[in-house]
């Protein structure tokens, strides 16, 4: 797919550009997005309507399914380095693995306590801006344009593309896109413009977050943790942040938080009166929980916090929005290309749309259960003995992680079908490597293990343009052959016997149609 992309400080052309894809915001998961497309050689622009360097200083917690899929593009070891560079995140993040719990539901920590069989038992801790500098240097690695201070405000769709209006400080220009994926929040300009739905509910708490020099009347320290009280939740993490929730909400949610108001909740919720100095931000945020209608329309795409908001309870927001990018990335690029599989695009929104309807379930019962009362601490009594027992406490693991997500199948399909193919030690005729390593270049790969694969790489002649084939040796294999998607979920799989045809429509179900070789 060709594009046209003109320099940055030429008017003339500006209006003239055509990319693949125009992704409106510059955060994890657009960045992330922008990477993945860029691996199959669409032409992608990020449009950032903040300068760069400029956003709300937040920190961020990645989970389990997060850094598989990192470790599936060889981002994993960029990301734990740059975890450990950060002595406060890491010491914070040793503290919890030494007690054996990786987080927390509602405010309890007991999560991830038998997870020790678990691929990335351990999550990790980064500033936002440590998070989307190194997905932004990848994306612009891999060729992909990212612009700040461009901000989308408009858009207008065809059968052929998307026309994309962008305002800059220095006026607007039309930028021309195959199409648009929205990556840009909660208020979403692009979910908006596309006259996308987004159904939920409104307010029933409101949180007060900020990072700032803390002084306590009287002497003394803000502890680091959490804390319930009668008057609501109190939270101070390790990079100095300090969050107090409460369920009275004000009739004002609009106008800016100030860091009185801030100091003010601190009060109600801990009895601690406080000053603040040197601000670096305060805001305001709710449990509002809504959810796009639909994650497409037309040539139009959401992603992130555009498809989906909720209670930041567990810290599944960007883990959500970055498992959209992965799953998105490879269907549209697909798309883009020509020849995509029927349905394949849509796909995108069959699987991730019920995924995050059950994040906002669970943050919904999460901030239920972290209400003042005698009612709720008994409630929360009884949990904390619930989560002692083996498999509740997977089961709420695996929600909060990610690591319970399995796709769509059939009834005859391989148990396998539709859940991530997990990492695997290989020998190859090149040497030893991982499942996780074989997956960097981005396409599907069919994985014959243990001599039973030369049926199933010979049937699959006619993909070697577009799946990666591989014949392996594993010590202990779960399968005799593995089609895995390219964002790590096994598409196909068998044991024992090979039936070739099943491979073949499964192939022709992702990959497309056949394709004579040479």
């Amino acid at each position: 797919m060709a594009a046209s992309v003109a320099p940055m400080g030429n008017s003339e052309h500006l209006g003239r550009e055509h990319f693949g894809v125009v992704i409106a915001g510059g955060g994890p998961v657009g960045l992330l997005l922008a990477g993945e497309l860029r691996l199959h050689g669409i032409a992608t622009l990020v449009l950032e309507q903040a300068p760069q360097g400029q956003g709300e200083p937040r920190t961020l917690s990645l989970h389990a399914r997060t850094l598989e899929s990192l470790d599936r593009r060889g981002l994993l070891t960029d990301f734990t380095a740059a975890q450990d560079s950060v002595p406060g995140l890491a010491d914070y993040r040793r503290q919890l693995n030494d007690h054996g719990a990786r987080g927390h539901f509602a405010g309890i920590y007991q999560l991830g306590r038998n997870a020790a069989e678990a691929e990335q038992p351990h999550g990790l801790t980064l500033p936002r801006e440590v998070v989307k500098e190194l997905l932004g240097k990848r994306a612009e690695g891999l060729g992909a344009v990212v612009r700040h201070g461009q901000e989308v405000t408009g858009l207008e769709q065809d059968g052929d593309g998307v026309t994309v209006t962008v305002r800059t400080e220095d006026g607007s220009y039309p930028v021309r896109a195959d199409f648009l994926v929205g990556c840009d929040g909660g208020r979403s300009t692009v979910r908006k413009s596309a006259g996308i739905a987004f159904p939920g509910t409104g307010p029933s708490v409101v949180a007060r977050m900020g990072r700032a020099v803390f002084e306590v009347e009287g002497g003394g320290e803000l502890p680091i943790g959490w804390e319930r009280t009668d008057g609501g939740w109190y939270m101070r993490m390790p990079d100095g942040r300090v969050a107090v929730t409460e369920w009275e909400v004000p009739d004002d949610l609009e106008s800016p938080v100030t860091v009185a108001e801030l100091a003010e909740s601190i009060h109600r919720v801990t009895g601690l009166r406080v000053t603040l100095s040197d601000p670096e931000y305060v805001t305001r945020f709710t449990d509002s929980a809504r959810q796009a209608s639909s994650y497409r329309a037309g040539r139009v795409l959401l992603a992130g916090d555009a498809a989906h908001v909720h209670f930041p309870a567990g810290g599944q927001g960007v883990n959500l929005g970055m498992q959209d990018a992965f799953n998105l990335g490879w269907k549209l690029a697909a798309e883009c290309r020509g020849g995509a599989p029927e349905g394949l695009l849509d796909s995108y929104g069959a699987e991730r749309h019920p995924v995050a309807a059950r994040v906002l379930h669970n943050t919904r019962a999460q901030v239920a259960l972290m209400r003042p009362g005698p009612q709720v601490d008994a409630l929360r009594e009884m949990f904390v003995d619930l989560m002692g027992i083996d498999g509740v406490n997977t089961y709420l693991s695996e929600i909060i992680y990610g690591t319970g997500i399995r796709y769509g199948s059939a009834p005859d399909d391989h148990p396998l079908v539709g859940t991530f193919a997990r990492d695997l030690p290989l020998t190859t005729p090149g040497g030893p490597t991982r499942l996780a390593e074989l997956l960097r270049s981005g396409r599907p790969l069919l994985l014959g293990l243990n001599g039973g694969g030369s049926a199933v790489l010979d049937a699959a002649a006619p993909w070697s343009d577009r799946v990666e084939r591989v014949r392996a040796e594993a010590e202990r294999p779960y399968a005799t052959a593995l089609l895995v998607r390219p964002d790590g979920y096994t598409a196909w799989a068998a044991e024992g016997a090979v039936d070739t045809r099943s491979l073949r429509a499964a192939l022709t179900a992702w990959c497309g149609p056949e394709r004579a070789a040479g």
